[in-house]
């Protein structure tokens, strides 16, 4: 039997690793392939500063990439998720982000942020599918019961073009990835 080709993978063919040291260099043809401009300088210096970036194979390639980072004591921040463009669409973002998700409950983490820019159509329905919402500028702090980011965007770096997505995680791992992987309504704590 032939391996999946890198270009149709199947969500079973992916594994999910860690990329530690100089393994991170593994992930700059993702980068190069998913940003332009300032986005991509950005991911490349994150990429070496960031406590964790996963990432996802398919017959041994790297085809993405997500970097994470703990914030605060209780929030967690998906600062990148990117897949190589050639193969988008069979569900390796969701599998990054679900992965995250799970990573971030089982550390503890109860607020989970990402950015993504405005017109980035299908970021935005990606994380909308597990649970995330546009957070305002003006809504109460994430310690007062709402998703508010107060004290963090500084180091979020939302940029002018970018919205702020939140949500909470549910108590256990378990119970959050159950939420991931259905659709829910984003109101729901």
């Amino acid at each position: 039997m032939t391996p999946p080709s890198p270009s149709s993978p199947s969500p079973t063919s992916v594994e999910l690793v860690d990329l530690e040291g100089p393994q991170r260099d593994r992930a700059i043809p993702v980068i190069r392939d998913s940003f332009t401009g300032i986005y991509r300088w950005h991911a490349k210096r994150t990429l070496r500063d960031i406590t964790h970036v996963r990432g996802a194979e398919v017959s041994g390639e790297l085809v993405g990439v997500s970097m994470l980072e703990r914030l605060a004591p209780e929030v967690g921040y998906v600062y990148y998720l990117a897949v190589l463009s050639a193969v988008r669409g069979h569900g390796i973002g969701a599998q990054l982000l679900d992965d995250a998700l799970e990573r971030f409950a089982r550390d503890g983490i109860t607020v989970v942020y990402a950015a993504a820019e405005v017109d980035n159509v299908p970021s935005r329905k990606l994380f909308a599918s597990r649970g995330f919402r546009e957070i305002e500028r003006s809504e109460p702090s994430y310690r007062e019961g709402g998703l508010g980011a107060w004290g963090l965007r500084s180091r979020m770096r939302v940029v002018p073009g970018e919205v702020l997505l939140g949500r909470r995680l549910t108590a256990s791992a378990t119970d959050n990835t159950e939420a991931a992987r259905s659709v829910e309504d984003p109101h729901r704590g």
